[in-house]
C-alpha cells in the first residue's frame, strides 16, 4: 500500500513538472510573439511612412519625426530597428527602384527572357529598347555568346548571408591619399574596387582585401591577381558592342585580337578563374544614370564606374560606405585625379560623365544619411 502511494506521488510530481515545463515554453512561445508583434509595429509604422516619402530626423536628440514634424517614437523604440536596418530603409523614398526582380548581373535566363512579348517587368523593356551602355539593342546574341562562356552567370550566395551587410565602395579618386583608412576599410564585409587601381603599395590607405571588382576592357588589369584576391568577383562592365568581343577573345586565347576600337589598348592577355567572372546587367547603369543621377538622355554621358559601383552596392547592402570619391576642381591644377598617380592624370577621359551632377547626388545621400563617406572633409573640399 505505501509503496503504490508512493508510486501515485511520484506520478503526480511528475505531471506537475511537465505542466510547470508546457506553461514555461508557453510563456516563452508568447514573449516571442509579442516581441515580433512589437517589432511589427515598429517597421509597419517605418514602411507607412516610407512609402509616403518622408524623411526621418532627430530633434533635441530624444525624438524621432518625419519631415512634417509628426513624432514617430522615442529613441528606445528606434534602437529596436537598428542603424544598418535605418540607413537600409531610408533608401526607398530616395532611390525609387527597389525591385524584386532586380538582377545585377546579366544570365542566360534573362537573355531569354527578352522573348517573351509584351515585356512583364521595365527591366526587360530597358535591355531590348536601350543600346550599350543602358541595353542589349543590337548586341543581344553578342551578350548571349559571351555567357555560354560563363560556368556561373548569378550572384553568389556568399552575398546575401548576411542580415546586416556592411560594403564599401572604394573610390580611385585622390581624396584617400594619405588617410591611413586601409585596416578601416578592411573591416567590411564587402569591398568593392574599381578599374585596374592597385592595392599592393597603397594598403595603408585604400586596404588590401577585394571581394568584388568593376572592369571594361580599357580598365582591365593585364594580371588581375597581382591586385586581387583568389576569391574575388571580377565583374565585365560592358560599354559597347566591341568589349564583348575583346571579352570573347581573351576567354578563348584567340590569337589575333581585335585592337581597333578602344580609346585604349586593353590587355591582350587577361586570366582569371572564370568561374570567379560576371558579366553587370546594362540595367544597373542606366539605374544609374537616368534614376539616380536623373541625366538628360539627350546629353550622351553616362555615370562613372564608381556610381555604378555604388549603384550595385545599395542593392547589394544594408549598410553602404565610401571612399575615395570625388575630383579636384576644375580650377585645381595641382591635385591628382588619383591615388596611385605620381603626375596628373589626363582629364578628358572624364568628358562622357556629368562630374557635377555626381558630386551633388552624393552630398545628397550623405546628408540624408543613405550613404557614409570615411574621407567626406577631403570629398568635399576638393569639388569646391
Amino acid at each position: 500500500m505505501f509503496m503504490k502511494t508512493s508510486m501515485n506521488a511520484i506520478a503526480v510530481v511528475r505531471r506537475l513538472f511537465l505542466v510547470l515545463f508546457q506553461c514555461k515554453k508557453l510563456l516563452f512561445l508568447l514573449c516571442v510573439g509579442l516581441c515580433v508583434k512589437s517589432l511589427y509595429h515598429v517597421m509597419n509604422t517605418l514602411g507607412r511612412h516610407i512609402e509616403n516619402g518622408t524623411l526621418y530626423t532627430v530633434f533635441g536628440g530624444d525624438l524621432f519625426m518625419d519631415a512634417s514634424g509628426q513624432e514617430l517614437g522615442d529613441r528606445a523604440t528606434w534602437r529596436h530597428v537598428g542603424a544598418c536596418q535605418r540607413r537600409f530603409v531610408w533608401r526607398k523614398p530616395f532611390l525609387r527602384r527597389f525591385k524584386y526582380h532586380w538582377e545585377p548581373f546579366l544570365t542566360s535566363k534573362s537573355i531569354y527572357s527578352l522573348l517573351d512579348r509584351p515585356f512583364k517587368q521595365e527591366l526587360e523593356e530597358v535591355l531590348w529598347l536601350h543600346k550599350l551602355p543602358f541595353g542589349l539593342h543590337s548586341s543581344v546574341l553578342s551578350a548571349f555568346s559571351t555567357l555560354q562562356l560563363l560556368p556561373e552567370q548569378d550572384l553568389p550566395g556568399s552575398f546575401g548571408r548576411l542580415w546586416c551587410q556592411r560594403c564599401i565602395v572604394v573610390g580611385n579618386g585622390y581624396s584617400v591619399h594619405g588617410q591611413h583608412i586601409g585596416k578601416m576599410i578592411d573591416s567590411h564585409h564587402v569591398i568593392i574596387r574599381l578599374n585596374d587601381a592597385p592595392v599592393k603599395e597603397y594598403k595603408k590607405d585604400v586596404g588590401e582585401r577585394t571581394s568584388i571588382r568593376l572592369f571594361f576592357p580599357e580598365s582591365a588589369l593585364p594580371d588581375p591577381l597581382e591586385n586581387s584576391d583568389n576569391n574575388t568577383l571580377m565583374v565585365f562592365v560592358p560599354f559597347k558592342p566591341l568589349d564583348f568581343l575583346w571579352l570573347r577573345e581573351v576567354l578563348l586565347k584567340t590569337k589575333n585580337k581585335t585592337k581597333e576600337g578602344f580609346w585604349r589598348q586593353p590587355p591582350q592577355e587577361w586570366n582569371w578563374n572564370i568561374s570567379q567572372l560576371r558579366i553587370l546587367n546594362p540595367y544597373v547603369t542606366y539605374e544609374a544614370t537616368y534614376k539616380l543621377l536623373q541625366l538628360n538622355a539627350s546629353s550622351g554621358r553616362y555615370a562613372t564606374t564608381g556610381i555604378i559601383a555604388l549603384n550595385l552596392a545599395l542593392h547589394l547592402c544594408q549598410e553602404v560606405n565610401i571612399a575615395g570619391f570625388g575630383y579636384p576642381g576644375n580650377h585645381d591644377t595641382t591635385t591628382p585625379i588619383h591615388y596611385y598617380n605620381t603626375g596628373l592624370s589626363r582629364k578628358n577621359e572624364l568628358f562622357q560623365h556629368n562630374l557635377t551632377a555626381e558630386r551633388n547626388w552624393l552630398l545628397k545621400m550623405i546628408e540624408w544619411g543613405v550613404i557614409a563617406d570615411l574621407t567626406s572633409h577631403t570629398f568635399q573640399a576638393q569639388n569646391d
